[in-house]
């Protein structure tokens, strides 16, 4: 069901499992006189470990949506905050209306909640601001959909995921070069990261599979 979020992750934490090969090889284990090459490969990582995060959030919750189609329920068949994802054009439709028609969209809104029929579900629909991912989009993902806590794997550190998101932005949006970023990193501090993300990636699919193989959605599976 996930296979293809598994695969897509893979790819992508494959990548900077080579840069960061690159990085040991090339610094041959002396971090006192690193050119500027390794650093730049070192800023280079934040980007890669970022894409690998925000892939695996985003596709995990197309992914999962997708599967819901499939199986569509009554609304009120969803535990409460689904309801916020799956009748999210009705909760637009009442926020964008204007004066003259804002009661009949509400009333439209309240017949969406309460109807017999299987709600149509758009798997586009991600419910978070989505501007970059962090700590905070990641908290929400978990209150829509209901995932058993934790949030975050044992032992992680938040601020991994902030540094993360922070250094990628200054990097792609031409704040900092990847060199200036790299350079304040050793090999090692650069090992941890990519295994916290490893352990992270793989803490979002396992749990959206494992909340999908049990209909962890349901009321009656609460």
């Amino acid at each position: 069901m996930f296979d293809s979020v598994y695969s897509g992750y893979s790819d992508r934490i494959r990548q900077s499992s080579v840069v960061l090969s690159n990085i040991q090889s090339l610094s041959g284990g002396d971090l006192s006189d690193i050119n500027d090459f390794i650093k730049t490969q070192k800023g280079v990582l934040f980007v890669l470990l970022y894409a690998a995060i925000e892939y695996s959030l985003t596709a995990c919750v197309a992914t999962f949506l997708s599967l819901l189609q499939n199986d569509a329920r009554k609304p009120l068949e969803y535990k409460k905050y689904y309801l916020c994802t799956l009748l999210n054009a009705q909760l637009n439709a009442v926020r964008n209306s204007g004066k003259k028609n804002l009661w009949e969209k509400k009333a439209a809104l309240l017949d969406g909640v309460f109807s017999n029929d299987p709600v149509p579900i758009d798997n586009a629909v991600f419910p978070t601001d989505a501007i970059n991912i962090g700590c905070d989009q990641i908290v929400e993902i978990w209150k829509m959909f209901h995932l058993p806590e934790p949030a975050f794997p044992d032992s992680f550190n938040h601020w991994t995921l902030t540094e993360i998101k922070n250094h990628r932005n200054s990097i792609a949006h031409g704040r900092e070069k990847a060199s200036d970023i790299g350079g304040r990193f050793t090999l090692e501090q650069l090992q941890r990261k990519h295994k916290e993300v490893e352990c992270l990636c793989m803490h979002i699919i396992s749990t959206f599979e494992n909340v999908f193989g049990r209909k962890g959605y349901l009321v009656e599976h609460a």
